[in-house]
């Protein structure tokens, strides 16, 4: 029972995380995608958690043309944190750093395919990903900085329950 009051309490943070105001793409959603094996190694949970919580959250604020790119940047981050998890802070580092690149790669890849307003040549995927930068900046900051706070929240936590026992 506790664990599945741990993931509606997860799932609900990351929901409310997209749902009430915030600077663009600064969320905890791709640090909650990394820590998500430290939770549970799982791969149907660590695969359904950001996916259910981008659904609710859509549900809320507004379904778009590109929920399978986002969605699917996501599975591959889900994907790459669950098959390169190691419990230490250089691994959660390492992901901290390449999740919001690789969400960025892709996800503008799919701004790209499916706009009228970038040219249909490597002008407008560059063009494409030049005007996203910003969009990147926000999201790589969240994601450095709530990993963090999720590592040292979770090394306090293991160690409050070592000096307990």
């Amino acid at each position: 029972m506790n664990f599945f009051k741990g993931i509606i309490f997860l799932t609900s943070i990351l929901v409310l995380s997209r749902i009430i105001p915030h600077p663009p793409n600064f969320t905890p959603i791709l640090a909650g995608i990394i820590f998500l094996p430290f939770i549970k190694k799982d791969l149907t949970f660590a695969l359904m958690v950001p996916l259910v919580s981008m659904i609710i959250s859509d549900l809320v604020i507004g379904m778009h043309g590109l929920m399978l790119w986002t969605y699917g940047s996501l599975m591959v981050l889900s994907l790459i944190s669950f098959f390169f998890y190691q419990d230490n802070f250089k691994r959660v580092g390492t992901l901290a750093l390449i999740s919001p690149m690789i969400f960025f790669i892709l996800s503008n890849f799919g701004v790209w395919m499916n706009s009228k307003t970038y040219s249909p040549d490597m002008e407008g995927l560059i063009a494409c990903y030049i005007n996203a930068i910003p969009f990147y900046t926000s999201s790589a900051l969240a994601c450095i900085l709530f990993a963090s706070i999720f590592y040292l929240i979770k090394i306090s936590f293991t160690k409050k329950l070592i000096q307990d026992l």
